[in-house]
Order: structure tokens, then C-alpha cells, then sequence
């Protein structure tokens, strides 16, 4: 990211609960992108800078300026101490103790990282990056008051500005305390300049600041500059020679109670020299066990991490789930980005680096070229392939950096389907595979409460046939196959080949008895239905499904990947795909109609039916649709999966069709053989099985 405009910003945010972590959401992105910020605020602790040092580090990096108007709870035993306040020993002492006091709640000052914290702020303030000024009561009355009952400098809002001059101010109820961010339940509401509407609350915020730091307020208050005694005790005594290094690296946070299983994941991967795939379930906690290989490369030294994942909003996933970290999505201008962390490296200003990268972006060449030429800096380089069998393909292969010492996949099927070549590169990259953990294990596991980890299900193939039409251009298919596998092979050949397997394969999955018996199932299930996904092959049966769905009066929508993944203004600031996944899980849409995605890195757990009309052979494609039905949710005790099978008559039976057959079998084995009902596909199973010989 290299401006505000980069962020996704939601118009309300809300700190000290389990959903929302502020600090890594909003804070800290916004400071490490920002030249000036203006703050106000009832209460200011140095505290916050161990929570959002991260933050701090990048407006140090971007030359960047902190302006604090803040408050200060005094306690005066003589009226008269007020008469001077830019000279007075016990304003200094009084203002030195609560520093000091902030400081100890901090923890151990023996500890590196946190002295790191408070040498941070004492350097702000020598170098005057970091500026205080305090507004008090100027009340003749305070020799009769308790502290409690003084009058309180309570506004609290801030005013952010990046190098491209965009503005964002947030208003609400929270202090710049490293309570207020993390722990206490506080709210405020973000306005951004480039939006319409919104941008309209930042010049009365800026007046208001300009007032306070200038000391144009009511007549009952006055606004001191931090006197120079607190000033010059807190630089003396904290203040290094240089803004402290490594700061914006803290210690990694290891992943709070690991399962067993994704332990033994772990400890496979590190026993085999942290190379490795580890083949499990969609469903199971990759992304969480992955962070914990993570947390242990950077045990061992300072470590560049590369994430390459297939989608974007996968890569949004792992950027939450590895906010720990300090992770950097690779959008946008890239290569500028990539460029200054070069130098942060090189300067000692970042010891570890975690990269996340959609492959389209990892595979070209100059993204590769500029980690060899940062590679050197760290002591190792850690890969992650996020659903893996993606890098087995030609195209995104130069993804795979040869300089990486330390290699871990992920995948429910690293296996490609019809691509032997592929697969021997994914396998001669990261090694073998060190830990499995199958579907038929990890419906017996349970988590940290007690509750199995993944919904049990049901399975109902419906079997349908091919047209004389259809049949007659799988047979033609099939005959280009056999022919070219009798011509010696090579790279173009098997290209041609997998190209006709996919054309024939597209013959089944578009077969048009799909739609009747796609209406008669519709008929057939208990009202209402809803939760519902149907997995399609393309345009023309999504429109077919949906004109069935129509005559039910089934409320559906449908998510073809051409939806926006953007935040938009009009959807207050959410992506047209997640605005109907949102829809979908609150239950105001009935069905969704899917094509080409919802197959990986989906999560929604609601959906409880699944009616599977494009089915292929491919493992890929059938188990990641099957893992979106496996998901626990409240109330959902079991998942329904309903595949349209196609199976020729008995006398239509050739080579030809055989084979089709034999994909069709294979699958339908896959998904009995794991569900409650297997004896429902058994004799379906037995009569296919006949009928190949």
C-alpha cells in the first residue's frame, strides 16, 4: 500500500472485543503510511507505543510528524504551585512520575523490545517528531477541589495525512491509551477525505485542533507546551543516540492452542528440515498451522516470508490471519513498495519481512528478480504455496524461488489432475509429504469446546444421461485423446491433450438433462430450502438453473467471479462478493448460484445443501466444493450433497463412454465413502462397477 486510498476502510470501527482488533486494522496501517498526525485526546499514555510501534516506526521511515493536544490528571496540595507553570519543580516532578508510572505498567524496562517502546517516544520528543501540549483548567478555585472534581479536556479525534495529501480524521470515544485501543470497548467513526459526504466533517476537526495547540479556547482553559523540565528529564534519562532499530519487528506471537493435530503437522515439518507439504482437509486449520511454521522460521533468524496464494481474497484471509507479523499484501505498485523495504532491510530498520502475494503476481519475473536481490539480507527464506497444486502449472511455476531454504504447501489435493509433469514440480520443490490428514480422520476430531471440527454429511448422487448429441461428442473426444497418446510425447502434445480432456469433460458437466432432473430434486426436497449452493459449469446453465429457481420461487443470486472484490461507496464500503455472501449467510437470499468460484478459500458455513450440476473427475474441484458444506455452524447438524451424475445406459457402453464411467465412479466412491450414507451409493457403485468389467 502506498496511500490511504489503498485501505478498506469501514465507516465505524469498535476496539475491545473478540471480532474487531483495531490496532492491526485500522492504527497501525493508517500510521505507517502517514507524514502528519494530529491528535487529540482526554487521557495520553506511552503505553500506546508498544501496542502500535509498528505503526510509529513507518511515520519515523515516511519523515513523519505527531502533534498531541491531551489533558493530565494534577493533584495540587498548594493552589499557588499553578502560578507558574513553566517553572515550577512540582508540575515537573508530578508530570515525570506519570510517565514513569505508564512506563512501569509496561512490564520489565530489562526487556529489549520493551525499552525499544519508550526509547521510541523519548527520541520523537529529542528530535521533535513527537510534540505535547497539555490543556488544564485555569480555575482560581482548585485549592478547593479534589482531583476528581476538576473540570476534564475530554475531545478525543484525530487527524491523519498521508504524502499524497489525502486526510482521514476518526471521531469517537477513544483516548490515545493503549487500553482505549486494545482493551476497552470504545467506538469512533472514520471520515475520509476522498469520499463524498464523508470528507465534509474534516475541516471543523481541523479548526478545532488548530484552537487547541494554539490555545484559543474558552477562557477557563490554557493550553502549556510540555514544560521543559519533563521534557529534558524524559530525553536524558530514555532518549538513544537513534531512533531504536527492530522496532517494528517485535516478537513473534505464537498461535494460541495449537490442536494436536496441527502439532504434529508442525513437528513433521520442522523434522524434515522445514520442508514439506502438508496434504489436509479443507476445514482443518492450514492457515493456522502455517502461522506457527512462520512464528518458528523467525526463531531461527531474521526471516523473509513469501505467502503465494491463488486468489485475492484469499490473500485478504491471510492478511488477517497474519497481522502478528506485520504482513504486506503485494498490490498495487509493487515494485515501489518492494524497493523501499529493500532499503528498510539493508539499514537494519526491519529485521523480518512477511510477504503475501497472489500468484499471478509471484510468478513474474522482475517480482522474483527484486527477493534474490533482498534474499541475502535475511538468514532464511520461507515459502508458503497456499493451496499448491496452482504452482504445478507451467504459468505460475517461476513462483517457486530456488532461494528459499525453508518450503511448506498447503493443500486438501496437492495431486494435479491429468498433469503428471506438475505434479513431480510441486513434489520435486517442497519434498514429500510430511503430514496427512484425511477427510475420514478429521470427522472424528474435535476442537479446544469439544465439538467436532468438521459437519458430517450426507450423500445422494442423481444420476442423469447423455443426448445422442452429447454422447457423440464425448466418443469424438475421446477418439482425438486416444490418438495423440499414440504419438510420442511432448510438452505440446500433453497440452493438446489436457485441452481435449477439458472439452470433453465440459461435454458431462453441461449435460441438459441436468436441468429436468435438476427441477424434479427441487420438487422432491422439504421445504423451504435455503443455505443452499449450486455449483454450475457456466453462463448458460447458471441462467437455466436460475429460471428453475423462478418457478419454485426461490429467492437466489448468483456469484460467477465477476463479481467486484473492491469495497464500494454504494455498499457502505463492502465488495459486491462479499455483499452477497453476507446476504447469504443473514438469510435473505435462499440459494446461491455459482460458477468458477466458491470452490477455495470461501468460508460459509452456513450453507447446509449442495447441489453439485457441473461434476467433474477432477479431486481439485470435488473436494474443495464438498469442503464448503463442511463447515460447522449453529444449528446445522448435518450437510446435504447432491451430485448430478452422468452414467450412459448399459447398451451405450463403449471405450468411449467407459471411461466416462470410470470418472464418474471414482468420485462418487470418494464422496460415499467419507458421508453417513455410503450404503445408499453401494449398489449405484456395484452396477458401474459391472458394467466397466
Amino acid at each position: 500500500m502506498s496511500s490511504f486510498r489503498d485501505i478498506e476502510f469501514r465507516l465505524t470501527y469498535q476496539s475491545g472485543t473478540k471480532a474487531s482488533d483495531v490496532m492491526q486494522e485500522f492504527y497501525i496501517p493508517v500510521l505507517e503510511l502517514t507524514k502528519n498526525y494530529d491528535r487529540v485526546a482526554g487521557y495520553f499514555s506511552s503505553a500506546t507505543f508498544a501496542n502500535s510501534a509498528r505503526g510509529v516506526a513507518g511515520l519515523v521511515r515516511n519523515g513523519g510528524k505527531m502533534r498531541m493536544v491531551t489533558s493530565h490528571a494534577f493533584t495540587f496540595s498548594d493552589v499557588d504551585v499553578l502560578q507558574d507553570f513553566f517553572n515550577s519543580p512540582e508540575l515537573a516532578e508530578n508530570l515525570i512520575s506519570s510517565f514513569k508510572e505508564s512506563f512501569s505498567k509496561m512490564g520489565n524496562l530489562a526487556d529489549t523490545m520493551e525499552r525499544n517502546y519508550i526509547e521510541a517516544m523519548c527520541w520523537m520528543l529529542k528530535e521533535n517528531i513527537l510534540e505535547i501540549k497539555v490543556v488544564i483548567p485555569k480555575s482560581a478555585d482548585l485549592r478547593k477541589l479534589s482531583p476528581d472534581e476538576l473540570e476534564k479536556f475530554h475531545p478525543k479525534f484525530g487527524i491523519f495525512e498521508d504524502h499524497d495529501g489525502n486526510q482521514l480524521c476518526f471521531a469517537g470515544s477513544i483516548n490515545e491509551t493503549a487500553s482505549a485501543w486494545s482493551k476497552n470497548i470504545e467506538n469512533f467513526s472514520v471520515f475520509p477525505s476522498w469520499i463524498p459526504g464523508r470528507s465534509d466533517y474534516i475541516p471543523d476537526h481541523r479548526r478545532m485542533f488548530s484552537d487547541y495547540w494554539k490555545g484559543i479556547n474558552d477562557e477557563n482553559w490554557i493550553t502549556l507546551d510540555l514544560p521543559a523540565a519533563v521534557k529534558e528529564k524524559l530525553v536524558e534519562d530514555y532518549a538513544p543516540a537513534d531512533f531504536p532499530a527492530g522496532l517494528d519487528s517485535p516478537k513473534p506471537k505464537v498461535p494460541a492452542h495449537l490442536r494436536s493435530y496441527q502439532r504434529e503437522a508442525v513437528d513433521a515439518w520442522i523434522a524434515n528440515n522445514c520442508k514439506g507439504i502438508l496434504e489436509m482437509a479443507t476445514g482443518t486449520g492450514k492457515t493456522r498451522t502455517a502461522k506457527e511454521c512462520i512464528a518458528y522460521s523467525l526463531s531461527q533468524g531474521k526471516t523473509l516470508t513469501l505467502v503465494v496464494v491463488p486468489y485475492q481474497h484469499i490473500g485478504e484471509q491471510w492478511m488477517k490471519e497474519l497481522k502478528d507479523f506485520d504482513p504486506i499484501f503485494i498490490t498495487g505498485e509493487w515494485r515501489n513498495r518492494l524497493d523501499d523495504l529493500s532499503l528498510d532491510v539493508t539499514l537494519g530498520r526491519r529485521r523480518n519481512v512477511t510477504l503475501v502475494a497472489v500468484k499471478n503476481t509471484a510468478s513474474k519475473s522482475d517480482f522474483v528478480n527484486l527477493l534474490d536481490g533482498m534474499h541475502q539480507e535475511f538468514d532464511h527464506v520461507l515459502f508458503i504455496g497456499d493451496e499448491v497444486h496452482w504452482l504445478g502449472a507451467r504459468k505460475f511455476s517461476p513462483a517457486l524461488i530456488e532461494f528459499a531454504d525453508y518450503r511448506l504447501g498447503l493443500s486438501a489435493t496437492p495431486n494435479r489432475y491429468f498433469d503428471d509433469e506438475g505434479t513431480d514440480l510441486i513434489f520435486d520443490y517442497f519434498g514429500s509429504i510430511v503430514y496427512e490428514l484425511p477427510i475420514r480422520k478429521a470427522l472424528t476430531l474435535k476442537d479446544e469446546k469439544g465439538m467436532p471440527i468438521l459437519c458430517p454429511y450426507s450423500y445422494h448422487p442423481i444420476i442423469v444421461a447423455l443426448n445422442d448429441e452429447e454422447l457423440e461428442a464425448y466418443r469424438e473426444f475421446t477418439q482425438k485423446i486416444m490418438k495423440l497418446r499414440n504419438l510420442e510425447s511432448t510438452g505440446e502434445i500433453e497440452e493438446q491433450i489436457q485441452t481435449l480432456q477439458i472439452l470433453r469433460a465440459g461435454v458431462a458437466k453441461s449435460a441438459k438433462s441436468k436441468i429436468p432432473a435438476l427441477a424434479a430434486l427441487l420438487d422432491d426436497l422439504k421445504k423451504p430450502i435455503n443455505q443452499a449452493l449450486i455449483y454450475c459449469v457456466d453462463t448458460i446453465q447458471v441462467q437455466q438453473a436460475a429460471e428453475v429457481l423462478n418457478k419454485f420461487g426461490i429467492h437466489t443470486q448468483q456469484i460467477t467471479g465477476d463479481e467486484s472484490a473492491r469495497a464500494l461507496q454504494k455498499n457502505n464500503y463492502v465488495s459486491e462478493r462479499d455483499l452477497i455472501i453476507g446476504n447469504f449467510a443473514a438469510g435473505n437470499l435462499d440459494v446461491l448460484l455459482s460458477m468458477e468460484c466458491l470452490d477455495e478459500g470461501v468460508d460459509i458455513p452456513s450453507a447446509r445443501i449442495g447441489i453439485i450440476m457441473a461434476s467433474s473427475g477432477n479431486p481439485k474441484e470435488f473436494i474443495q466444493r464438498r469442503g464448503r458444506l463442511m463447515r460447522p455452524f449453529s444449528g446445522k447438524d448435518i450437510a446435504e450433497i447432491y451430485d448430478f451424475c452422468v452414467l450412459p445406459e448399459s447398451s451405450e457402453v463403449s471405450s468411449h463412454s467407459g471411461n466416462l464411467l470410470r470418472v464418474e465412479l471414482t468420485r462418487m466412491e470418494e464422496f460415499a465413502s467419507d458421508s453417513v450414507n455410503p450404503q445408499e451409493t453401494s449398489n449405484i457403485v456395484n452396477i458401474v462397477k459391472k458394467v466397466i468389467g
